[in-house]
């Protein structure tokens, strides 16, 4: 999907860029998001012994971000005001997994990763925006490679670590863990964070499976890829497990081979699961959410705030109502960094286009396919009626990335939405 182009900031935005070659699995869904708040929808109404499972695994495992405290606020009801969650995916070898993936992962070293942060990338990094009244959800995917300054932050010994001007935003959660994260994405975005979630690579997989696998649809095929032993051809697809991670993963036979290309298919894949989770297929199967709601447990790690179940109640309630297009996908605006072609530098500029829409909770207009193709009416041709445009809606220039939830209904190339 393109967005229309109606103007530009200053400065070109890198659309595409040749980035290093990652060292594993490290892609993870912002959908996860919603399947914390479908954590809530399983659980009410079951028996309190496996509500108070549920919520007591999150809140056992939970960390505290920020100023907040060792416990979870109070909370009746999403207030009228916007919460920002933060949702990271790391790259760690975990025992359960290590026979899927070979040389990849060792079990030493998944032995040696399982109780600490160090040494370990957020290479998934995203954060999920749900504004006031009237409710929108936009998800910003920040490029794990995108560098930028760092707070300062505590390592897993409890010992401070120096701040940084310059480093990758992959790093932050090797240095200080799910709270470095979160402190690196306000600095970088003016967002205050409110809740963060973390998740393995395995944990998409359970996540996957428990929903019985994501449709997605290709208008191009996608070559087969040798470093992830997948192809997929044009068409409708169901993806689970294993599939769906290697979708999410590939990115060498996409149409530059680059790690932007593979976020195009990761918003496509997010858009779907979207539509899976909100759909009645699955809030209307009790079985399903609860093995959802198992999964989800089992496999994230959350802040203090989202451990709390009325938080959950609130959050759920809140992106129960949000139509399919109103769920926006976009990526932080990001070009060269010219020390070093692997890396990638912020656009300010850009970003405050976007963060001041976010601010005054603007729809964003991200365009549709095609925009340059015209067609010339006949002289007999009747004006559709068009509807009116929203005087408030903000379109984004053609080089800003973004997509909807809802055209995750259609059809779309091999290499994402755009």
């Amino acid at each position: 999907m393109s967005s229309s182009s109606r103007g530009r900031l200053p400065g070109p935005i890198a659309r595409h860029t040749k980035l290093r070659s990652p060292s594993f699995v490290r892609r993870i869904l912002a959908g996860i998001a919603f399947a914390l708040s479908a954590v809530l929808v399983a659980t009410v109404g079951v028996a309190a012994y496996a509500y108070n499972d549920y919520f007591g695994a999150l809140r056992d495992n939970a960390v505290t971000i920020g100023d907040q405290g060792t416990e979870p606020p109070d909370v009746d009801v999403l207030p009228d005001e916007e919460v920002n969650i933060l949702i990271a995916g790391v790259d760690k070898c975990e025992v359960d997994w290590v026979e899927q993936f070979g040389d990849r992962c060792s079990m030493e070293q998944a032995l040696a990763q399982e109780d600490t942060f160090s040494n370990q990338l957020n290479d998934v990094n995203m954060v999920v925006h749900v504004s006031p009244e009237p409710r929108r959800v936009t998800v910003v995917s920040i490029p794990r490679d995108l560098m930028t300054s760092r707070p300062e932050c505590t390592d897993i010994d409890g010992n401070p670590t120096s701040g940084a001007t310059v480093a990758a935003f992959n790093e932050s959660y090797g240095t200080g863990g799910l709270d470095c994260v979160a402190r690196t994405a306000e600095e970088l975005t003016g967002l205050e964070i409110h809740h963060a979630a973390l998740m393995t690579w395995g944990g998409v997989i359970e996540v996957t499976n428990a929903i019985g696998g994501v449709t997605v649809c290709l208008e191009q095929e996608i070559p087969f890829d040798r470093e992830t032993n997948f192809e997929l051809s044009v068409g409708e697809h169901t993806l689970v497990g294993m599939d769906a991670l290697q979708f999410l993963r590939t990115r060498k036979t996409l149409q530059t081979g680059s790690d932007l290309d593979r976020i195009g298919n990761q918003q496509l894949y997010m858009g779907a699961l979207v539509r899976k989770l909100v759909s009645e297929e699955t809030f209307g199967d009790v079985g399903k959410l609860l093995r959802l709601a198992n999964a989800v447990t089992e496999n994230t790690t959350v802040s203090t705030g989202l451990a709390d179940p009325m938080a959950m109640v609130s959050i759920a309630s809140a992106l129960r109502g949000i139509p399919l297009d109103d769920y926006a996908f976009i990526q932080f605006p990001a070009v060269d960094y010219a020390p070093d072609p692997n890396k990638l530098a912020p656009v300010p500029e850009s970003w405050d286009l976007i963060a001041q829409a976010l601010a005054n909770n603007q729809p964003i207009d991200l365009g549709e396919d095609d925009p340059d193709a015209t067609e010339t009416p006949s002289p007999t041709d009747t004006p559709e009626p068009t509807d009116t445009p929203d005087p408030n809606q903000v379109v984004l220039p053609d080089y800003l990335r973004g997509s909807n939830a809802d055209d995750a209904a259609n059809c779309a190339p091999a290499d994402g939405l755009f």
